[in-house]
């Protein structure tokens, strides 16, 4: 493996190792934002958005920087670019230990993103029961408040309809 080609793995590898930081400061967030939602504090997690948003934001970058390295490892080891469309493609191409060091660094991160996507999709589960519980309380309400108007127009109140049985029950 030539020096440009062991540079590039090792650029791959610690980009790789960032996204993997990255992967567990989003784990961190989604466990806080799944606190805050059982906690039902709307400012806190508005606040966590931003914050949610920026790390994400991150994420994309150096997702992007990932590529980027995939790239030049696959110019250095001189193949195709097809092959820089897979880490495990490149990894193929490596010599001991570099092989080694890139395929945990990738299992590391598929192991993170499975279990981001797991807490991501538990709090969006929590919202969606969340947001059933305010639409039936907002459904309620409107039943509640619907109906015949109280006031007539002469500003007197109107009496409420009684059923047949309430009214022999007063009789």
């Amino acid at each position: 493996m030539s020096t440009s080609s062991a540079t590039a793995a090792g650029a791959l590898l610690g980009t790789l190792g960032i996204a993997n930081d990255l992967q567990s400061e989003l784990a961190e967030v989604l466990n806080r934002e799944h606190q805050i939602l059982t906690a039902m504090s709307v400012e806190d997690l508005m606040k966590l958005e931003v914050q949610k948003e920026a790390v994400l934001e991150r994420i994309r970058v150096q997702a992007q920087e990932v590529k980027t390295c995939m790239k030049a490892l696959a110019q250095g080891l001189s193949l195709p670019d097809i092959e820089a469309m897979s880490l495990s493609r490149l990894a193929s191409h490596l010599k001991e230990p570099d092989r080694t060091r890139l395929r945990k660094a990738q299992e590391a991160l598929i192991s993170l993103t499975g279990s981001v996507r797991e807490r991501n999709r538990v709090n969006d589960r929590l919202i969606h029961v969340s947001l059933s519980y305010v639409t039936q309380f907002m459904n309620l309400l409107r039943s509640m408040l619907a109906g015949v108007p109280r006031y007539l127009p002469d500003g007197s109140i109107q009496e409420p309809q009684e059923s047949g049985r309430l009214v022999a029950l007063k009789g």
